[in-house]
């Protein structure tokens, strides 16, 4: 048996419904396993984010050294 709605859950679920008459036929950039680009997206992500972590340890190894004089 359905529960009824709260005012809360059908204003929400009428934000959705104009928000999706809005958009009808725009491309929304969405990307999933099917797409070719997907994986590369992904992987781009991870690339940057070692990065990231490699550049902020190099630092961090400079910064020490810096502090013990060397």
């Amino acid at each position: 048996m359905k529960r009824t709605q709260t005012a809360e859950e059908r204003e929400r679920e009428a934000k959705k419904l104009r928000l999706l008459e809005e958009l009808e036929d725009t491309w929304l950039p969405y990307l999933t396993p099917k797409d070719d680009e997907f994986y590369q997206q992904v992987l781009m992500k991870k690339v940057r984010r070692i990065l990231t972590s490699k550049a902020e340890t190099l630092i961090l190894g400079m910064l020490v050294l810096r502090s013990h004089g060397t």
